[in-house]
């Protein structure tokens, strides 16, 4: 380029557009020599090079601008010169510049290099000619090596060489640690001046440590089946890489399970290998050893090891790999989940083009389908962004669309998916391509036949792996239909059409499953439904009956020429010998062009033929239409009753080996017989008639019928069939085996009479009124002649009917029999009777301790006596005017009256009277009678402590006392600088005939003490009074709150007892001090006479006395003491034992050595005196330490001993139990104190226990001492004493109540009740536990998880609630009968035929308590009431026009059906209007008619307990024509209203 100055020497900015003139010249000193051949001009265009713009015109205008290009061609030097070619600079001197011409050498490497000592590398040099670049072979021509500035790291050569250059082969060993240069020098001495020539420094270092690394991506996550090179690299100490050497040899280890190695290097250094397997592996790589050229092999001092851990895992495949959507210009968002396979699971997702499709982080592929196009979305392995797997999405026109119906017939009720194809096809190449989704594309589906075929709106559009769009269409009908699809996309439509079958389902219509019969005998087959034939190949149908064996059956179809059905198909099946197999049905059609996959349906049964191996005969029971069938045959009974006055049909019936019944037994000889044919015979002993019989399956059976001629005598007879053989000829063979006879003795019976035919009955609620039923079957129907006069109930097991009075009235009871041929109903005349009058008979003069018989009778209308079982429920009572005599009931002697003895007991003179109360409560007086008395007489019990009302259970003679006072008993010991207590721990000073009973007792901190009240006396214990009815409540209070806690007994399980209860308590102390408990009995009823002087109240208050225990140390290491009673053992434990020597001794005792002895292997046993003793444990251990421990040992009596309940009691929040609940299992433990609250270790006490009753709680010891196991099995309030048999005065007193855990109520539970049981007891993490029912779901329906039931029949039921390991009660809920069902109606509504009025409601109940839903429900019982118990479904309703003129049935006009009201609690009765017809409308219009309601329990067989109500009806009105038309010549029309009176009066014109 060329530098311009002026005069003052400025430069010039810009010479562009000047023209120079370029050329070589010669230098001053070779001016001899021709101009140089160093270097060459070149042009801008000739080269790689972009000039500026005008230097480029110049050229091609061949001219030379202020730059050009030079190239070198030989070393050496070389002169430009450059002049300005324009004429008016030529006084300006031409410029030259020396240009030094230098090969561009290359040293390979270039960088510097590290070795280890001992090893080499060999170099290479290139040189880059016109831009290639060619190796140079040695030696040089212009060059040499040198290595230059040896320096040494540790002076241990002579030679201070640190590596040797062998400079023909350019070959460089390192010799020793340091560095050194290697350099190029230039031959010509003149050009060594010239810098620019490549060098290097060699560095010659120890190892530090080896690396590895893979390509290609660099990471060590592979790829199963990928080829990658593995490279082990060495480096210093500074972490710089060293070069690897061939006579390097570095050891390595790749697993052949996962690495197949393809190419390894000599040295070990770079590995090309293949990835076999997944999964996690280590490599292994070792430096371990140079290799001089003189061979000698130069271990590596310390091996320099490396391992690498390297995950394989499988390629990366996502599938599908190519997804097509179709284009809407709308939008609609299509997403389809991308499934990955191999990688390591996580990855990146990308698409290249987000217009077209997006991926989420998931590789969700969505898009719109707005922009047509392609897209490529690629999952990269974030382990190894290398490895990727891609899918291809396109966004197309649509334009064809084809279904696909894999099945195009299918069972009329099932769903056929109907696949949809849409495809995009390219113009050109006609190439289909199909669409993975368009599912949202909107269909239209059209039938050309409607009723075959529903379109299932809820059915999902979803693609699938050969459709990319669906639409489902359910089987409703017989037939075919043609269905099209159509599509409408871009104003451009597309459709597709399929022809679609029904079919109803094939079954075996006769037999279902099995056919059985002898041996050749037939059995007709009859099969229904299955495919028809395909409409559009009809020819391809097919049905075929085959069977396993041909040779043991022979199968005929039979063709009709007029089917009952035109898809039944009838065979009849021959037995030709003995065997089972399958027979198997088979129908459809072939598949063809219009049906590939046509449906075809397959249907087996069974068909043996067997010998006969037993029979039996039965009675046949003619049921007339509409009455109920004879139960008869559900039994199996003996003696089988018929009619000794008319004809009975006998039925044979025949069995094989597995008693199954024959179809068929025509095959077999039969001969019937008669016992005794004065009684019955047979007309003809050898026929029988086969007919066939249906056994409720649809399965058809021929049963054998004879028929029974008897002669109108009582008596039993036996009938007996023998089996004589096959009516064939060649009978197959051993028939000697086979059953002979079956026999069936009957009894023949008269009809059936009621006993008693007459009857007069109190009429009361609670009377229960039998009636027996004599002779006859057995079972019988039951009806009335009035139905609310008496509720009738027949008890089917007792052959009796039970009558339950309900107004006065006569009525007559008719008994059908169901077993027997009807004649007439047997009939029983009955009197329901109120109360009229009493009547008393007896003597009126009695003497002193004499007695007098005294007998009443109650009479009814028309002085007709009652029976004295009815006296109960009339309140019937003899009532004195004073307690000169006592009435004692006695045997009555005869059934219309009740006696009594009456003793005279005081001299004197009282009145007696009879007084009874009706069921209405009113009250009939008898006449009353005088009654003298004369001379007394005194009695003298034995002696027993109660105060009155109280109760105790035992054989003993009883003191009856009032209490005078009472006093707290509370366990002391001494005082510590008081006098003795008295053995009753208090002291007792009178005042005025009123008690006051103080003490001062002691006890230590933090301990627990039973207090409880006693009498005055020591017999007046707990028992005496704690138990009355009326009851003594017990008051407690404390004057200092702060020194003591005073609790009820079982607070520890959290058990709340009531204030009749708490007569004893428990003490807990919580700091020193002294303070007073006081106690207040109050009685509840002052006129019982409990309390002495007729007090209200008795009190008694005791002083407690609070210290703090004696310690040596600080409380954090108080010092631990044995204690023990007298003449008790204690066997001494200690952590050591077994693993070191243990031993024990006494070292002093006080007063003496009696106090306690020791014998020597840790058996500890105390003297019958009190006193105190030190102990020595020693433990003498393997390990040489000796370890000692001393311990003090207080041997001292009983002073009081405490019981207390097991297990705590968990209830709901804000909820207390009073009582411990019926059926819980309780332990009491008994706990032993001495004088200041301290608790022994051991004791030998023996303890009695004593109950006040044993009814209630189930006691017994338990299985560790001292421990009492009880069972609550009754309710009430049981008092438990336990005492020491030495001292009876050390006792503990504690209630035991026991309720139910379990509401509601269930005392009156009827059939048809709904009870929501529940329960406050929780286990202790608050959650309930399980509800259990004792009997099956017949009696009372439970559902466990909620614990609500339903009682479906009479009977007795136990409902339990456990919670496991805690707690277990239970409620026993007795089920009555519904004696009645009363219904109702709201009197402001009224039943009508009008279409879409309201549904009319009739409410009913079951029993007496005017609802039928018991308890407080949750949402979760409602919820168990209305989807599973299903309470309703007990009830049935039924209507009745009460006009019996009106010849139609209310089921035409009302659809009746029952229901549970939860809101109400009852039964509901809904009565909706039915579409009626216009003639039925009409009929209704003018029906002067009521409508009868009644209701009756599923469960009972007759109409016993139903109650008519009648309903009002308002039948609708009719107008027989719907519009009317009127003209100026008819400007009058007249319309005809058809109604019943009260409706057209109130009819309005609008």
């Amino acid at each position: 380029m060329v530098r311009a100055l002026d005069a003052e020497g400025n430069t010039f900015s810009s010479l562009a557009g000047m023209m120079f003139e370029w050329s070589i010249a010669q230098e001053n000193e070779t001016a001899r020599e021709e101009l140089s051949s160093k270097i060459r001009i070149l042009k801008y265009s000739e080269a790689e090079y972009s000039p500026p713009v005008y230097i480029a015109e110049m050229e091609k205008e061949e001219k030379q601008g202020d730059m050009i290009l030079v190239s070198g061609i030989t070393t050496g030097a070389a002169v430009v010169k450059v002049r300005i070619s324009e004429p008016f600079y030529k006084k300006v001197a031409a410029a030259l510049i020396r240009l030094l011409v230098l090969e561009n050498v290359f040293l390979i490497p270039s960088h510097d290099i590290y070795l280890l000592v001992g090893a080499y590398i060999k170099y290479r040099v290139a040189k880059m000619v016109q831009g290639r670049m060619t190796e140079v072979k040695f030696p040089l021509e212009h060059y040499t090596l040198e290595l230059q500035n040896h320096r040494v790291s540790r002076n241990v050569s002579l030679s201070g060489k640190v590596a040797l250059l062998d400079e023909k082969t350019a070959m460089v060993t390192a010799v020793q640690l340091g560095h050194a240069n290697l350099v190029f020098i230039h031959k010509n001495v003149h050009m060594r001046s010239v810098s620019g020539l490549p060098n290097c420094t060699i560095y010659v270092v120890e190892p530090g440590f080896l690396g590895f690394t893979v390509q290609p991506g660099d990471r060590w996550s592979l790829e199963v089946g990928q080829v990658y090179v593995i490279t082990v690299e060495v480096f210093d100490k500074s972490s710089t890489k060293v070069y690897i050497s061939d006579n390097l040899r570095i050891m390595y280890q790749f697993p052949r399970e996962y690495f197949e190695e393809q190419l390894t290097t000599v040295n070990g250094s770079y590995n090309v290998v293949k990835a076999l397997k997944d999964g996690v592996v280590m490599i292994n790589a070792s430096l371990t050893s140079i290799i001089y050229q003189n061979k000698n092999i130069q271990p590596i001092k310390f091996p320099i090891i490396h391992q690498q851990e390297v995950k394989i895992y499988f390629p990366i495949k996502l599938t599908p790999n190519f997804l097509a959507f179709p284009h809407h210009p709308m939008g609609m968002l299509y997403r389809y989940k991308v499934q990955v396979e191999g990688g390591s699971g996580n990855f990146t997702w990308t698409s290249s083009n987000e217009t077209v499709a997006m991926v989420t982080t998931k590789g969700v592929v969505t898009t719109a389908g707005q922009v047509r196009g392609n897209s490529t979305v690629l999952a990269r392995d974030v382990q190894n962004p290398f490895r990727y797997g891609e899918i291809k999405i396109c966004v197309l026109k649509l334009n064809k669309m084809k279904m696909l119906p894999f099945h195009a017939d299918v069972e009329i009720g099932q769903i056929i998916e109907i696949p949809i194809a849409m495809y995009h096809v390219n113009k050109e190449t006609k190439e289909a391509i199909a669409f993975t989704d368009c599912s949202h594309l909107s269909l239209d589906l059209n039938m050309d036949k409607q009723g075959v075929f529903t379109l299932l709106k809820e059915g999902i559009q979803r693609p699938g792996p050969t459709h990319c769009s669906s639409a489902h269409i359910a089987a409703k009908s017989l037939g075919h239909t043609l269905v099209t699809i159509s599509v409408t996309e871009y104003e451009e439509y597309l459709e597709s059409s399929a022809t679609f079958a029904a079919y109803e389902p094939l079954k075996a219509l006769n037999p279902v499953e099995v056919a059985l019969v002898t041996w050749h005998s037939v059995k007709e087959m009859i099969f229904e439904g299955g495919p028809r034939p395909w409409i559009l190949e009809p020819s391809r149908f097919f049905l075929e009956l085959s069977m396993e064996k041909t040779e043991k059956i022979r199968i005929t179809q039979v063709r009709l020429p007029a089917k009952r059905k035109q898809n039944q198909y009838i065979y009849r099946v021959l037995c030709l010998d003995l065997g089972e197999q399958i027979l198997t049905f088979q129908i459809g059609n072939h598949p063809g062009v219009l049906n590939p996959s046509p449906a075809v349906e397959v249907v087996q049964v069974r068909f043996i033929c067997a010998h006969p191996a037993s029979m039996s005969v039965t009675p046949v029971y003619k049921v007339p239409a509409g009455a109920q069938p004879c139960p008869m045959p559900q039994h199996n009974k003996q003696l089988i009753p018929v009619s000794s006055l008319r004809d009975t049909v006998l039925e044979l019936v025949v069995f094989d080996q597995h008693r199954r019944k024959f179809d068929n037994f025509s095959s077999l000889m039969l001969e019937w017989k008669s016992s005794n044919e004065t009684l019955a015979h047979f007309e003809n002993y050898n026929s029988v008639e086969m007919v066939a019989k249906d056994d409720g399956s649809g399965q058809t059976r021929l049963h054998g019928q004879r028929i029974l001629k008897v002669h109108q005598i009582k008596g039993t007879v036996l009938i007996g069939v023998n089996f004589v053989g096959y009516s064939e000829k060649e009978s197959p063979k051993e028939l000697s085996n086979l059953p002979r006879s079956a026999a069936v003795e009957l009894l023949l019976v008269e009809d059936v009479t009621v006993s008693p035919e007459n009857a007069t009955i109190y009429n009361h609620p609670d009377v229960k009124e039998i009636f027996s039923l004599v002779e006859g079957s057995g079972y019988f129907l039951v009806n009335s002649s009035e139905q609310d006069i008496a509720t009738i109930t027949y008890l089917e097991a007792e052959s009796s009917v039970q009558l339950v009075p309900v107004h006065p009235g006569f009525l007559s009871l008719e008994v059908y029999d169901l077993c027997l041929a009807f004649l007439g109903p047997a009939m029983a005349h009955l009197r329901v009777s109120d109360m009229q009058e009493l009547e008393l008979d007896l003597i009126d003069k009695v003497e002193i301790g004499k007695t007098v018989l005294v007998t009443v009778r109650v009479l009814g209308s028309s002085k007709r006596p009652f029976q004295n079982k009815y006296f109960r429920n009339m309140e019937l009572k003899l009532q004195l005017a004073s307690a000169i005599v006592t009435l004692t009931l006695i045997e009555q002697q005869d059934e219309y009256s009740e006696n009594y003895i009456l003793r005279a007991i005081t001299i004197g003179q009282t009145t007696l009277v009879a007084i009874a109360r009706d069921k209405m409560g009113r009250k009939f007086t008898s006449a009353p009678r005088q009654i003298e008395v004369f001379p007394p007489f005194r009695l003298v019990p034995e002696k027993m402590t109660l105060i009155p009302t109280n109760m105790m259970q035992d054989e003993v003679q009883i003191e009856v006392v009032q209490l005078r006072a009472v006093r707290i008993l509370a366990a002391a010991t001494r005082l510590i600088t008081a006098t003795e207590v008295s053995m009753a721990l208090f002291q007792v000073h009178y005042f005025d005939n009123a008690s006051w009973t103080g003490c001062i007792a002691q006890t230590t901190l933090h301990f627990q003490m039973p207090v409880y009240v006693m009498g005055v006396t020591s017999t007046q214990t707990p028992f005496s009074f704690s138990n009355a009815n009326p009851g003594l409540t017990f008051h407690w209070s404390m004057s200092k709150r702060d020194v003591l806690d005073l609790v009820p007994r079982h607070s520890e399980v959290f058990l709340q007892l009531p204030v009749e209860n708490n007569f004893a308590m428990v003490v807990h102390t919580k700091a020193a001090g002294r303070t007073s408990i006081k106690v207040t009995v109050r009685c509840m009823n002052s006129s019982s006479g409990q309390f002495e002087g007729n007090l209200l109240e008795l009190s008694d208050e005791v002083q407690i006395l609070v210290f703090e225990k004696l310690q040596l140390f600080y409380p954090e290491c108080q010092p631990e003491q044995i204690l023990m009673s007298m003449n008790s053992q204690l066997k001494l434990h200690t952590n050591r034992v077994g693993a070191a020597f243990v031993s024990s001794r006494v070292l002093k005792c006080f007063p003496n050595s009696s106090v306690i002895e020791e014998d020597g292997e840790g058996l500890l046993k105390a003297g019958s005196i009190a006193g105190t003793a030190v102990l020595e444990v020693t433990s003498i251990e393997p390990f040489g330490v000796n370890q000692t421990t001393i311990t003090g040992v207080q041997v001292a009596p009983v002073t009081y001993l405490r019981m207390s309940s097991h297990p705590k009691l968990y209830t709901a929040q804000g909820r207390t139990l009073s009582a411990f609940p019926l059926g819980m299992s309780l332990t009491f433990i008994v706990q032993f104190y001495n004088s200041i609250g301290e608790k022994f270790h051991t004791h030998n006490t023996q303890l009695s226990l004593a109950l006040n009753r044993d009814d209630l709680l189930l006691i017994g010891p338990g299985n560790r001492n001292y421990t009492y196991m009880a069972q609550a099995v009754n309710r009430g309030v049981t008092l438990v004493r336990l005492w020491d048999q030495r001292h009876p005065g050390m006792a503990d007193y504690i209630p035991v109540s026991v309720e139910h855990a379990i509401e509601p109520d269930t005392k009156l539970t009827f059939v048809g009740d709904v009870v929501c049981f529940s329960t406050h007891l929780l286990n202790q993490n608050g959650e309930p536990g399980m509800w259990m029912i004792s009997a099956d779901d017949s009696i009372l329906q439970t559902d466990i998880v909620t614990g609500v039931g339903v009682a479906r029949s009479p009977g007795i039921a136990t409902i339990f609630h456990d919670i496991p390991g805690l707690v277990k009660t239970y409620r026993e809920v007795v089920v009555h009968a519904s004696s009645r069902l009363t219904l109702s109606y709201d009197l402001k509504t009224s039943l009508t035929n009008t279409l879409n009025s309201t549904v009319f409601k009739l409410f009913i109940t079951t029993g007496r308590n005017g609802v039928n839903l018991k308890g407080s429900c949750t949402p979760s019982q409602a919820l168990a009431i209305t989807t599973t118990l299903l309470p309703e479904t007990l009830m049935l309703c039924h209507v009745q026009f009460s006009n019996n003129l009106l010849d139609i049935p209310a089921s035409k006009v009302f659809h009746v059906h029952s229901d549970f009201s939860m809101e109400k609690g009852v039964y509901v009765c809904l009565i909706k209007v039915r579409p009626q017809s216009e003639e039925l409308l009409q009929a209704l219009s003018t029906a002067d008619t009521s409508v009868y309601g009644w209701a009756s329990l599923v469960s009972e067989r007759s109409k016993n307990g139903m109650q008519r109500i009648l309903i009002p009806f308002i039948p609708a009105f009719y107008i027989d024509q719907s519009e009317l038309v009127l003209s100026h010549k008819n400007e009058v029309g007249e319309i005809r209203v058809l109604g019943v009176d009260r409706v057209l009066e109130k009819l309005e014109v609008c």
